[in-house]
């Protein structure tokens, strides 16, 4: 690979491009990280895997060694099948939540906030449009301001779906560095911890800069952590383990339901928090090799193979990708037995094939299609119709049978068709054209952090697998599982049914193949619960059926694997996305895909988190009458205009002395009680306009309370237990007893009820007393209950 690397190393001098690096905060005006600038003071990393899905939360400290104000550009990518699900900043001690926006309002307000220094972030898929943030794995969060010799705290948290691969699973948390430095960390800190309700075996921690101290090392639970000082971040953090071979050909069902909605729906005019929320289940089916050898190489009866690879050669296949194209290339060619046979076709602009047909794949072929790579150069742009139709010919050259098309790109195509819609129903179209017996197994792997994931998405779809490594995780696994896979069929006619079948809806499979030795997975929603539900699945596995059988129970309300809900909608916007890309853009397609990340909280190509500190509207219940709106916003803000759902249009007046904004209005005296919207005009100094909606509670009843005592009969110096209930609306909640001081309750998750222990003093005269429970809401209403107590000698 001479010419190559010289290529690489000449590369090397000139300015990076912003992919890559999961971490990095760049200064403004920089290419690199300068930590004579910006440092990383802390990093905490706490991962919890549940089945499938890895939860990943990030919190990371940068430091400024500057006497000025400084704006970053905090750049990472994602693992595969990761999505971002929440991003924080911190303006000092207080925590700035983002909130989900449309991506073009997002970026107005981050550019408006940012000239007013109202410190702002903002976080993106990708760093360009929506239309390229649709094929990338790169996120961009802009940090402005950093104070001078301040500090700058950032939390991200991302689901990441793990793979189960020949009964083996594989996470990477991507910290090495690809086109940026090391960076180092003064104070790390990593939590790990796995749920399973398949059993696993043999865990490990591969990552030496990072040696998990285990905790606990179950069939079902795994727990360790790591904390380090000056940590050079050199390496991903990796943990492998294997599912135990007996507990193949088993299916699980995990289910989650919370009737009660977290925020009302922001349409409604006078909206009410939703006590019908639908349920969310996933199944999933382990699969056994059944009758065949575990993958490990060709069996000595199978039958001979060809495999047509394009290879990409265009610019966009610098560094890492390049290496590890050739890597998988060298590797796919090092696995096939004299029987088979190989094409090579290198493509940028132009193509460029090894031999016009198919050769044997005997040692000195093989050796010098290596060579035949190693003095080509990296050129040009790509034509990936062109190289396409290339391997289509080579496919179905004489000799050529059992056919599989490999391609090794970021599919970033220049040339030719570039939209992914109509590139994709091209390929479908020309695969369809050939004879039966000469369409390939279309098998992709995607290199880089952004790959053309929705094109090559639809383009497996063509009986094919897609595998996508980044260009700086660790791709042995996911590598050896794609390679293992060729020569193999997928599990045939697989199907999940439910019965009864109306029992739920909208299921969405969350792998377009499965193999011998994977897992399966479907995701669905359900409304009405209901006990005793029957899922079974079906396939074909190398010529015989395979079927697994659960039932499960859909429940009222429970709260485990609090993940479904958002990997559901995460599956319908996928289902979304993919119709747009082949369909283009329709509006009702593009407002569903916002609802949902709005709702369910993910960063989707039409949609950015936005961290700003927002105006907070005080009190949030109002009692019919009540004539004061109090609200507190940025100080920059020169005037404040509220719109009351009843048709009342008021401006507030600011006092200087409470630093808030307050006007008295008079809510009509038959407004039913509920949650409603009055809707906030904001306008700043130099002005910019801001719009906002709160909600506020017409409350008009008192709280009602529910006093559970254990018994009623105490000796003095004994402490009586509390449980108390009392409603949705209550803020405060205290205890009294005559010669006792008064204990204020609080709520406990766990006991679903407000607890706490009031202490009867030692003096009290034996006798009959009332305990009395009072409840206050945010409007001051007032509910009480009484319960009669006696006190014994």
């Amino acid at each position: 690979m001479n010419k190559l690397v010289l290529f690489l190393i000449v590369a090397l001098v000139t300015p990076a491009r912003l992919f890559a690096d999961a971490g990095v905060l760049i200064p403004r005006d920089k290419q690199q990280p300068d930590p004579a600038l910006l440092s990383l003071e802390e990093m905490e990393i706490n991962i919890r895997v549940d089945n499938g899905d890895a939860r990943v939360f990030v919190r990371q400290v940068f430091a400024s060694h500057t006497g000025i104000i400084e704006e970053g550009n905090y750049i990472f990518a994602l693992p595969s099948h990761a999505t971002i699900s929440d991003f924080a900043t911190w303006d000092g001690p207080t925590r700035i939540p983002a909130v989900i926006l449309e991506r073009k309002r997002a970026e107005e307000l981050y550019n408006q906030l940012k000239q007013q220094a109202i410190d702002p972030g903002l976080l993106e898929m990708g760093e360009r449009g929506t239309a390229e943030a649709r094929r990338t794995s790169v996120f961009s969060a802009r940090i402005v301001p950093i104070a001078p010799y301040g500090t700058k705290r950032l939390e991200i948290e991302y689901h990441e779906s793990i793979p189960v691969e020949n009964l083996k699973s594989y996470l990477a948390i991507p910290l090495r560095p690809d086109a940026y430095q090391a960076q180092a960390a003064r104070h790390l800190h990593i939590t790990f911890e796995l749920h399973s309700a398949h059993a696993i075996r043999n865990f490990q921690g591969p990552a030496k800069t990072f040696p998990l101290e285990i905790g606990q090392n179950t069939p079902h639970v795994v727990t360790g952590s790591f904390e380090g000082q000056n940590v050079n971040l050199g390496e991903d953090f990796v943990v492998t383990y294997e599912l135990d071979p007996a507990a193949v050909d088993t299916l699980q069902v995990l289910t989650y339901r919370n009737p009660v909605s977290g925020q009302p729906a922001p349409t409604e005019t006078a909206p009410v928090r939703s006590t019908n929320e639908p349920g969310f289940f996933e199944a999933e089916a382990l699969f056994g090799f059944g009758k065949a050898p575990a993958p490990g190489g060709d069996p000595a009866g199978a039958a001979p193979k060809t495999v047509v690879v394009l290879f990409d050669t265009s610019l966009s296949m610098q560094w890492e990708k390049l290496e590890r194209s050739y890597q998988a290339f060298e590797t796919l060619l090092r696995t096939l037995r004299p029987a088979d046979r190989f094409s090579l076709v290198l493509f940028n602009a132009q193509t460029q094939a090894f031999q016009p047909a198919p050769a044997a794949a005997d040692a000195a072929t093989v050796q010098k299609a290596i060579e035949f790579i190693r003095d080509s150069r990296l050129r040009g742009g790509t034509d990936l119709q062109r190289a396409i139709q290339a391997g289509l010919q080579q496919s179905s050259a004489p000799g050529a049978s059992n056919t599989y098309l490999v391609i090794l790109s970021d599919g970033g195509a220049t040339r030719g068709p570039i939209q992914n819609g109509k590139l994709a129903a091209w390929y479908a179209s020309a695969w369809k054209q050939l004879p039966e017996a000469q369409r390939p197994r279309t098998y992709i792997l995607a290199v880089g952090d952004d790959a053309n994931l929705p094109l090559f998405r639809m383009m497996t779809r063509q009986d094919g697998v897609l595998e996508h490594v980044l260009s700086t995780e660790p791709m042995e696994f996911k590598l050896n599982s794609f390679l293992s896979k060729i020569g193999r069929s997928p599990i045939g006619q697989l199907q999940l049914s439910v019965a009864p079948e109306s029992a739920v809806d909208s299921v969405y499979p969350l792998h377009d193949a499965t193999f011998a030795g994977s897992l399966a997975s479907w995701v669905g929603r359900y409304k009405v619960p209901q006990k005793g539900v029957s899922f079974n699945v079906r396939g074909v596995r190398d010529g015989n059926r395979a079927e697994m059988a659960a039932k499960a129970d859909l429940p009222g309300e429970l709260l485990d694997h609090a993940q479904l809900p958002r990997l559901w909608a995460r599956a319908r916007v996928d289902a979304l996305l993919d119709k747009i890309e082949r369909e283009g853009e329709d509006q009702a397609s593009v407002d569903e895909i916002i609802r949902l990340a709005r709702q369910y909280k993910f960063v989707t190509p039409y949609t950015s988190f936005l961290a700003v500190p927002r105006a907070l509207l005080r009190p949030r219940m109002i009692r019919p009458g009540d004539p004061v709106l109090r609200v507190k916003t940025d100080e920059s803000i020169r005037s404040v205009v509220a719109l009351f759902p009843f048709g009342l249009v008021q401006p507030l007046r600011y006092l200087q002395s409470e630093d808030a904004w307050q006007t008295r209005f008079l809510a009509p005296e038959d407004m039913q009680d509920g949650i409603y919207t009055v809707r906030l005009i904001l306008r700043d100094r130099v002005g910019h306009t801001y719009r906002e909606s709160k909600t506020f509670v017409i409350a008009s009843k008192p709280p009602v309370v529910q006093v559970k005592l254990e018994r009623t009969r105490y000796q003095r110096g004994q402490a009586i237990g509390l449980r108390i209930r009392a409603s949705q609306s209550t803020r405060t909640l205290v205890a009294r007893l005559e010669g006792a001081a008064p204990v204020e309750l609080k709520w406990d998750s766990q006991a679903g009820a407000s607890t706490g222990e009031l202490l009867i003093p030692e003096q009290t005269i034996p006798g009959r007393y009332k305990l009395t429970v009072t409840a206050e809401d945010i409007a001051h209403n007032i509910g009480t209950q009484e319960v009669p107590i006696e006190v014994l000698p």
